[in-house]
């Protein structure tokens, strides 16, 4: 059960939307199918096991979202992947990107983002996090060499802390792209707004952005 839960909260930070809860019961019910080869695992071999099962589960449930809605919701890694493709293109200002303008990944299955897009949400995190994930950006990717020529133009790499904040960052980044993306023209926050949200998207609104600030 504790592994269970480990894994449920951890792969559930890499998909957006899904909810912890609900991807521990299904790797809890997928251990429940094979009771007698489970009970034999390690805790590595049943941890890195679960994993598997759970990544699986989280990505039929975006397949399953993108084909009934045509709405598809972006990853932490995969937004990490296309803002440094972004940087390489514009640079670390974003200097005034145009709707038509876009990146993609092709070793992510040309998945792809509109520089407009991902300019709006970088304007929804705190300053702070945006330059920590420009930084970061610059040299995503980057070789040995590279970095070295990077920190000799004044390039500083991330302390640890600074790449605990790129991780929050990231994932949050991809919240707000989510929605940026997503939003359509009759979409408002304000009186009349009320509609029914997952528990991960609450939590998400409810989190003290105290280290962005």
């Amino acid at each position: 059960m504790d592994t269970a839960e480990s894994v449920g909260r951890n792969v559930a930070r890499d998909w957006p939307f899904m909810d912890a809860e609900d991807v521990t019961q299904q790797v809890l019910l997928e251990a429940c199918t094979r009771p007698d080869d489970y009970n034999v695992m390690e805790t590595d071999e049943l941890r890195s096991f679960l994993t598997r099962k759970a990544v699986a589960y989280c990505a039929r449930e975006r397949n399953d979202y993108v084909y009934r809605t045509a709405r598809y919701l972006y990853t932490p890694e995969e937004v990490r992947v296309l803002l440094t493709l972004a940087v390489e293109s514009v640079g670390v200002e974003f200097d005034a990107p145009t709707k038509d303008g876009y990146v993609s990944a092709p070793d992510r299955g040309n998945v792809c983002v509109s520089l407009w897009d991902l300019s709006k949400a970088l304007d929804g995190i705190p300053d702070r996090w945006r330059r920590i994930l420009m930084r970061r950006a610059e040299c995503d990717g980057f070789d040995a060499e590279q970095r070295r020529q990077l920190v000799e133009a004044g390039w500083k790499s991330l302390s640890e802390s600074e790449q605990r904040t790129a991780r929050r960052a990231t994932e949050r980044l991809a919240e707000v792209l989510n929605r940026v993306v997503n939003r359509t023209p009759g979409d408002h926050e304000g009186p009349g707004a009320r509609r029914a949200i997952p528990n991960a998207r609450a939590i998400a609104i409810t989190h003290d952005d105290r280290d962005g600030k």
